[in-house]
Order: C-alpha cells, then sequence, then structure tokens
C-alpha cells in the first residue's frame, strides 16, 4: 500500500506571548496524519507566518519575515499564508503590496485556516504548546479597555474579553497532563481579568482555581496594570503557595504631566505605593516593568527624573522601547513625532546601562544563598551543563542560571541550586545543592 505523502507545514509565530498561544491553537487546528510540522522553512510546502502589528520594529520584522518567505516561494512550489496582528491592522494594504501571498487572514477569521488548508474544522480544538514541555502561557482574557494614547492594541484586539473560569481551569488541567509544570498567566490587562463578565475582578478566584490543578508547581503572572495593583494583591501573592514572587508590569513612564498625556490613569504616587507595598509584604519579589523614552512632550530634565527614579525604584529587570508613532492612537493625532531617532536611542541606551548596573547589584546580592531553580534545558556552549531559572527570571526574557551538578537531571525538575557567582551582568552560576 503506498504511503500518503504528508504536506509539510512550516508555521513562524513572531511577536508576544499572548501571540504564540494564538499560534499554538492554529497549530492544533491543523494538526492531523496528513499534516507534518517542520521548522524549515524551505522544505516546507506551506508557510504560515502569525505576525505582530504592535511597534515599528514589530512590524518591520513581520513584514522581512514575509518577504523572506515570498522569496522562497518565488523559487519552489509554496503556499504563503499570514495572519496575526499586522493583518488586522493593514490588511487591504498588505495584500496591495505583497500579491504573491496566498491568503492574508485577519483575527476573526483565524478559525478558518484549516479550511483554507483542505483540513476540516475539528469541534474541539486542543492546543499544540510550542513552548519547553513543562511551561506553557495561559491566556485569561483578550483585548483592552485602557486608551493608553501610545497603543495601538485595543484598535486591533479590541475591547477587555476574559474567558471564563471554568473554561481556563480546565485548559490549566489540559496543559498539566501535558506535563506543564509552570503556568505563565498572560493578557493585555491581567488585574481587571473577569470584570466584564462577572462585574468585578475575579483574578484572585482564578488564582485559587488553578492553584488546585494537580502537576501545576509555579504559577507565574505578567501584563499587571498599575490602576488595578492593590494592596490586596500583594497579601493574596504572600499567602499563596503556588504564585511566585515575580510580577511584570509595565509603568510606561514616572513623570505626571507624561503619564496624564499617555491617558494611563495613574500618577507616580500609585507607582510608589506599589513599591512599598511590595516591601511590606513581598520584600523577596522580583519585578520586570517597562518604560518608553522618546514620547512626545519629553523633556530631558523629564528624562533625567525618570533615571532618578528608576535609580532609586531598582526594578529587577526592565524592558526598554523608543516611542513608536503609531497611526489612529491618540498620541499621533494629537502630537508631531518631534524627538530625532539618535536622541530616542541616545535615552534607550542609558536607561539599558542604568538597568545593567542595577541587575548586577541585585544578582551580587544572591551569591551564597541558595534558591529552587526549574530545569530549562542545556547550555549551547557546554551540552552537558544545565541551565535553568529561579521565581526571579521569567523564561526567554530574563536572565539564567548555569547549574553546575554530578547528578543528571531532567527538564522540568526543580532543584536546589547555591549561588557561586554572577558570570554576566544578567546570568548566574550556581551548584545543585
Amino acid at each position: 500500500m503506498k504511503k500518503l505523502k504528508k504536506v509539510k507545514v512550516n508555521v513562524i509565530s513572531l511577536g508576544c506571548p499572548k501571540n504564540l498561544v494564538d499560534t499554538e491553537y492554529i497549530l492544533g487546528g491543523i494538526k492531523t496524519q496528513e499534516v507534518e510540522f517542520t521548522p524549515d522553512s524551505e522544505s516546507a510546502d506551506i508557510i504560515l507566518i502569525n505576525t505582530c502589528g504592535f511597534i515599528d520594529a514589530a512590524k518591520e520584522e513581520s513584514i522581512n519575515t514575509i518577504l523572506e518567505a515570498v522569496s522562497l516561494k518565488e523559487k519552489s512550489n509554496k503556499k504563503v499564508i499570514v495572519t496575526g496582528c499586522l493583518v488586522e491592522r493593514y490588511k487591504e494594504e498588505l495584500e496591495k503590496e505583497i500579491p504573491e501571498v496566498d491568503e492574508f487572514i485577519d483575527l476573526k477569521n483565524q478559525n478558518q485556516i484549516p479550511l483554507k488548508l483542505g483540513i476540516q474544522i475539528k469541534s474541539e480544538n486542543k492546543r499544540v504548546i510550542s513552548t519547553p514541555k513543562h511551561l506553557a502561557y495561559l491566556k485569561i482574557s483578550e483585548g483592552c479597555d485602557h486608551t493608553c494614547s501610545f497603543c495601538a492594541i485595543p484598535n486591533i484586539r479590541g475591547k477587555h474579553r476574559s474567558k471564563p473560569i471554568e473554561d481556563l481551569v480546565e485548559e490549566a488541567k489540559y496543559l498539566a497532563d501535558l506535563g506543564v509544570k509552570e503556568l505563565n498567566i498572560v493578557s493585555q490587562d491581567t488585574s481587571y481579568y473577569g470584570t466584564d463578565i462577572y462585574g468585578k475582578p475575579m483574578l484572585f478566584e482564578l488564582l485559587k482555581q488553578l492553584e488546585k490543578v494537580e502537576g501545576i508547581k509555579w504559577i507565574r503572572l505578567y501584563y499587571l496594570y498599575p490602576t488595578t495593583v492593590n494592596e490586596d494583591f500583594f497579601r493574596f501573592v504572600k499567602d499563596s503557595q503556588k504564585i511566585l514572587h515575580y510580577i511584570e508590569m509595565p509603568i510606561q513612564h514616572t513623570q505626571d504631566h507624561i503619564l496624564k498625556d499617555m491617558m494611563r490613569g495613574y500618577r507616580k504616587k500609585k507607582i510608589q505605593q506599589i513599591l512599598e507595598w511590595k516591601e511590606k509584604y513581598t520584600p523577596d519579589m522580583a519585578i520586570r516593568s517597562s518604560v518608553i523614552v522618546g514620547y512626545p512632550t519629553e523633556t530631558e530634565k523629564d528624562f533625567n527624573n525618570m533615571l532618578s527614579f528608576l535609580k532609586d525604584a531598582k526594578f529587577d529587570w526592565l524592558g526598554v522601547f523608543t516611542y513608536s508613532h503609531e497611526e489612529g492612537t491618540p498620541a499621533y493625532q494629537k502630537h508631531k513625532d518631534k524627538i530625532p531617532k539618535k536622541e530616542k536611542i541616545r535615552r534607550f541606551n542609558e536607561v539599558i546601562k542604568l538597568q545593567e548596573d542595577i541587575t548586577h547589584e541585585k544578582n551580587l546580592q544572591f551569591i551564597g544563598k541558595e534558591l529552587e531553580v526549574m530545569v530549562d534545558g542545556f547550555s549551547q556552549e557546554w551540552e552537558t551543563l544545565p541551565i535553568g531559572r529561579s521565581y526571579r527570571s521569567a523564561y526567554d526574557i530574563d536572565g539564567i542560571i548555569y547549574i553546575e551538578t554530578t547528578q543528571p537531571v531532567k527538564v522540568g525538575d526543580i532543584i536546589k541550586v547555591k549561588i557561586k557567582e554572577v558570570a554576566d551582568k544578567y546570568d548566574m552560576i550556581g551548584e545543585e545543592v
């Protein structure tokens, strides 16, 4: 009997973890006996790209990826399908400018992708996990009700829409059955979860239910919005057994007049209050934040004041973005993008240098201390040397720990490690206890 030739599909996911969850559902929808997933674009019959369209750098990466796929298509008989945020924002322009793409599919029609590949749509679509098997992202809501002046997300993703608690618990159980130990909670506004369907924030109730899921050891929280972070949040985390003392909370700026123009809904005093609550209830908590430099109304004095604030706040990790002038946003309509790119880059580099020193200083404080570390894999340079993370580091974003051990360890193991030294400003070296 002649063996059926499988269709080789190369799936490329760009952008944030929230987009990655969408990609994993797409993978689940097209996973059949007739399909073989391949990481190699050249050998694939179909290249499927899930794009990001958030800021200039992300749009540029998405466009370049599409053009590379089109170039491969011209050399051999391939099909190129493009979806995601970039398509949602610019579908008509993309269809006109890159007609070589076979299909541009917007967000609301992503569930139709199987049909475009000649695959029947499944009644129940289970995600295919693309992260290492011991960790996964759980997207608890879609869209955002905030109207931050610089942000195009509400235009792309729409209003905040929470998933019901029971659905999320079932999804978490499914992930745990696959071997997931670390659950990473993502959304556009995590601390606002549930307000739309339950009439009040229900993040605590959701987390209580997720903590009961057998097999889940760590729960990590991303994308907390300062306006909805209160004292009760830190009390809750303090008493939790599984929620890590780690949060990702973008502040975007520290000067009141800029925060007001950004339409962020809080002022510097609220950020300071959050840091005080953190010290009171969870002093060991690691905070990752992010800021924007080069906003149209940011003066040199504003920038220096922000530097001073960051120096005192001492966030464990910090993402830095140069302002991107996005059409359709309030800032685009209100201001000209008047700060030169060269000046934005100078400010960017200054914040990066400051944060490198802060992170290095923080890491030095852990020398001689023991930390629980989850093993993520093995070093590319030294293949037998395990690498992992403590509660202080998010996967694929923050620093790692190189683990010296004479015992065999597996990916997903949680082991105790004593920190010996800081390998560079971000990473550390430790030995298994």
